[in-house]
């Protein structure tokens, strides 16, 4: 499996440990701390990315506003939330943007492969 891939977290060192495991499985992963660049990239080339994976809660920023952002400018674009904590409103909210998924992390490295064979599906 090959692609670009999109990942937005604050935490600058799930950025590095999400990337390299995402490079690991044959994509091209672009990390991120800040929602601005991030969507700056992605605006680059809207429809030369598989899948956006974003952060549901960080500073200044929501992942649900990133993922409405990103459907926005390429709606049949693949967007996952990753958060630590779900809040039972989060599922619904997501649905209602467009997003296709919400995973709990930290991913374990053995985890990765099969969520995002997932999400491509």
């Amino acid at each position: 499996m090959s692609g670009r891939i999109l990942y937005l977290d604050d935490e600058e060192s799930l950025v590095f440990l999400a990337t390299r495991q995402l490079r690991r499985l044959g994509y091209e992963a672009l990390g991120f701390t800040e929602a601005p660049e991030a969507l700056a990239a992605f605006k680059t080339d809207p429809t030369g990315f598989v899948l956006v994976l974003t952060d549901l809660s960080m500073p200044g920023a929501s992942g649900l506003d990133f993922a409405q952002d990103i459907l926005a400018l390429a709606p049949g674009t693949r967007v996952a939330i990753l958060t630590g904590h779900l809040d039972p409103s989060d599922g619904p909210r997501a649905k209602a943007v467009g997003v296709h998924a919400i995973e709990q992390k930290p991913l374990q490295p053995e985890e990765w492969g099969r969520v995002i064979r997932q999400l491509l599906i």
